[in-house]
């Protein structure tokens, strides 16, 4: 029989309490994504020593275990200023905040971190928030705002802990945002809420076009017009990620014969705030919230955790994706990032397949088949969008270039860059 550090074997002794129980268990938590109820552990105590206890005290001992390890949820509340200072001393340029009620209970708490705060300019302009609910004894919301670096890879900007999911709550997180990142020029908000646009939150992002997710805006259609719901998915990805007027509205023709309520119902939303070719700022291909639901997923068994434990492991994320990242892009021995690298791949196989006939120094007709594009490289611009709107040479950009014998990397973002990589985790 195995045998326990604690002489805790015999059954329902004196010395065999909750809190020594709870001593012996202890190592099973340090793992925060471990999960076990008080009948795992009554049944492997069992099992493993031969000891019986009944629920109650199973549970106890869970309790004490996980309240040594995690702290407790009542007195976490207590260190948060602490906590926040010692952010600001570990990782000086950090940008932290607490805002308390009159009684001197919480309202919301904010952590930018330096290594975010530097990195961000070498991403994308696209910014995308969401919120989640937190699970400990309190409750209360995980309010969170993301990015993508070069390689797509998901990129934490800031998180706030706030009592709920509010319009308040979330003007004020958008106000530190701003204070602690500004405004880039040509930048964009991306939400899943459909409230995204009410009043009070428009204040506090006037500067910022703010835009919707597809998969939250395909969910609200296929639960306010549910006849053909299973048929909406292609037409309506296919509008949402139109870069030309004339597909955009050959999609939307698809939903008319769905449904003819579909197309008022979108242009009420704003074509502006769904669609990319109609989009103020470029979307890139950034086109749904997922690396917001990605990151809330990431975090889901720390959104269990007492808050202040919460907000250690949100730092530590942030470093541990920081440094994995780092090491992917030092290891990268491309002028591209892996995802730039399959995108001018995938354009230049298209161009193999392309004539490229030349009108002027810089500007050229681009045929294939019935098709007709002019090409500018001088603006790097195309009429099909894609070069403009993506920052990436299309298949008729790089088949002008082919033609040239020019570098195609020179018509590359830096946003898709290796450079530009390292400068975000620098």
């Amino acid at each position: 029989m195995h045998t326990c550090p604690i002489n805790i074997r015999h059954e329902d002794q004196r010395q065999a309490t909750s809190k020594l129980i709870g001593e012996c268990i202890k190592p099973k938590f340090l793992n925060i994504k471990t999960k076990a109820t008080a009948i795992d552990i009554k049944g492997e105590l069992k099992y493993r020593f031969g000891i019986k206890m009944n629920y109650m005290k199973a549970w106890r001992s869970k309790e004490h275990a996980v309240n040594d390890l995690r702290g407790n949820a009542s007195d976490s509340y207590s260190l948060i200023p602490s906590f926040l200072h010692m952010v600001e001393k570990t990782n000086p340029g950090s940008f932290v905040d607490l805002k308390t009620a009159e009684d001197n209970s919480l309202l919301f708490v904010f952590m930018a971190l330096d290594a975010s705060i530097k990195g961000w300019g070498a991403c994308r302009p696209i910014v995308v928030v969401d919120g989640t609910f937190l699970k400990e004894a309190y409750g209360g919301t995980l309010l969170c705002a993301c990015t993508q670096d070069a390689a797509g890879h998901i990129f934490p900007l800031a998180f706030c802990v706030a009592d709920s999911e509010n319009d308040q709550s979330w003007k004020w997180f958008f106000k530190k945002f701003k204070e602690a990142y500004g405004v880039r020029e040509h930048q964009c908000l991306i939400s899943h809420e459909m409230k995204a646009s009410s009043k009070q939150r428009e204040k506090s992002i006037r500067k910022l076009h703010t835009i919707l997710c597809g998969y939250h805006i395909l969910s609200n259609l296929k639960t306010s017009f549910k006849q053909h719901a299973a048929k909406y998915n292609l037409p309506f990805f296919g509008a949402v990620k139109a870069y030309t007027e004339k597909q955009f509205e050959f999609h939307m023709a698809e939903l008319d014969g769905l449904d003819k309520r579909i197309r008022p119902y979108l242009k009420k939303i704003g074509y502006e705030k769904w669609s990319r070719i109609h989009s103020q700022n470029k979307r890139y291909s950034t086109m749904t919230s997922n690396i917001s639901e990605s990151l809330n997923a990431a975090n889901l068994a720390a959104r269990e955790l007492p808050i202040t434990t919460l907000l250690e492991c949100l730092r530590a994320l942030v470093q541990q994706w920081t440094h994995t990242n780092r090491t992917k892009a030092h290891n990268t021995f491309t002028k591209l990032s892996p995802t730039g690298e399959d995108i001018l791949l995938k354009n230049y196989t298209y161009s193999l397949n392309l004539e490229v006939k030349a009108t002027t120094d810089y500007l050229f007709e681009v045929t294939r088949m019935k098709e007709s594009w002019e090409v500018d490289l001088e603006k790097r611009t195309c009429t099909c969008n894609r070069f403009q709107i993506d920052e990436m040479p299309c298949g008729h950009a790089v088949a002008v270039i082919r033609e040239m014998n020019m570098d195609p990397y020179t018509y590359c973002s830096d946003y898709y860059t290796k450079k530009n990589w390292l400068a975000t985790y620098s």
